[in-house]
Order: C-alpha cells, then structure tokens, then sequence
C-alpha cells in the first residue's frame, strides 16, 4: 500500500522516523510521498533520496554536537554550516524536484509571519533553514524572505501531503511528559519544544494515522547519543500500532 509520511521535527529524536519507516516497509507499505520539519526534514531527504533506514542512521550516528555548532551570522548563536556540508556531500541531488520521492519541506517565514512549504528549490540549503530553531541557529536567507525553523508554524506539515492523494501517516516525535526543567539551556528547549507542540493537534486532523513514541520525550534533543535509543523506540511502537494501523488505513480505501 502506497503511503505519505509527515515527519515531525525535535533534533536526535526524529531517529524515530527511521524506526518507523524500517517497519513499516518491511510490512509491506511504500512510501510515496514524504514532508518533514526540521529534524524530520533532514530524515526525510535522505529517505527522499533512496537511502535506507539503517544507512541513514549510520550516516547520524557519524556527528558529534560540533558539527552541529559552526559559525553563526545574525540572528543566532550558531549556524548549520558545518551540518548543511555534511548533508550535501551524502545527498545525490541538490534541489528537492530532483529526488527519487516526492518531498515537501516545512519552514517558517520570519518577515511575512506564516509557514512556507517547498516542493522544489534547493534542498540542503531548504532543509538547513527548516533545521534553524532561532535563537539557538541562525535564521536562513533565502531569495525575498528570512527562514527559520518548520517547527514554529508546523512541526508535522500533514497539509502538504493532501494534494498526493495517499493515506497520511504522521509521526510525532516530541510527546510530552511531566518534566522540570532546570538550567538555562534546559528551560530554552523545554519552552522551545512546547511552543511547536501546540501545532501538531491542527496538523493531526489531517493526518489518517498518527504515531507518537512515548519514550523520546524523555530525550534530549541535542544528545546525539540518543539516536540508536529514539531509532528503536520507532521500531517498537510501530510493532506495537501495526494492527491498528492497518485497519485505519484499510477503512480509509472503502
């Protein structure tokens, strides 16, 4: 059964989407369409662009939070310089048309104040700007407009993929649980990541199926060690939903 897939943002946790996906064509599911914010982006073009669960999470496994941190320009602490490098040298195209499955990227547009979703233009430079969660990463310049991170406006962008006409599958990969955040950085995130979550129950209503690995909240965003962890919670919540699954796609064809 041919599918779309809405790929949620939040940082090393949208390894998740990798656990998920790894099920879900074992199963028998091809994905047709794919959109993602942020993180998700980053997933998906790979996934776009015929990579397969395991060597993406090999190519993840691979950073370290300095590849993360490059220098910044204004509006940010830090830029994704170093990560956009990265993405480009293991991507096979560079603009987004050019990809093996049609994919859309979420950003939000910071001088008109709306989201912005591109199914064409130049990919890792698109991706980077959906990655860009000001203030911690510079916002992107791109032709009339600056971009920021997909997750402010639409941190799982279902809306897009209606026009695919296939069952939308969306993942969300920041549940949250009850947490005190403590320290700057800690209480920056924690805010961070509540802001985008007020979006994901508007973009569920569009959604066919949503999938929600309980563990990943626990996770920090930025611990790129956690990535083998929120691949294998995706595995084990998607086993777990398959039943499920099935039947809500099955009633969507009648």
């Amino acid at each position: 059964m041919k599918i779309s897939l809405a790929l949620s943002g939040g940082g090393i946790r949208a390894m998740a989407h990798l656990g998920v996906v790894e099920v879900l064509r074992r199963n028998g599911f091809e994905i047709a369409a794919i959109s993602g914010s942020s993180g998700g982006a980053i997933v998906g073009a790979l996934l776009s662009d015929g990579k397969s669960p395991k060597e993406i999470l090999e190519i993840m496994k691979g950073l370290k939070l300095k590849d993360l941190a490059g220098s910044s320009s204004k509006g940010g602490f830090f830029g994704l310089g170093k990560l956009e490098r990265i993405l480009k040298s293991v991507l096979s195209v560079d603009r987004i048309e050019d990809l093996d499955t049609p994919f859309v990227v979420a950003c939000t547009d910071l001088t008109n104040g709306e989201a912005l979703y591109f199914d064409k233009g130049p990919l890792t430079k698109l991706c980077m700007a959906s990655s860009s969660l000001v203030p911690l990463f510079s916002p992107v310049r791109y032709e009339e407009t600056l971009l920021a991170d997909g997750g402010f406006m639409d941190n799982m962008p279902t809306k897009p993929l209606e026009k695919f006409n296939y069952p939308i599958v969306a993942i969300n990969v920041n549940p949250i649980p009850r947490k005190e955040p403590k320290g700057m950085v800690s209480t920056t995130v924690r805010t961070l990541v509540l802001m985008m979550s007020a979006n994901i129950k508007a973009s569920a209503q569009f959604a066919d199926f949503y999938i929600e690995p309980p563990k990943c909240g626990e996770m920090n965003i930025f611990d790129l060690k956690k990535g083998v962890e929120a691949y294998e919670e995706g595995v084990r919540v998607t086993e777990e939903s398959l039943k499920k699954l099935k039947n809500a796609l099955l009633d969507k064809k009648k």
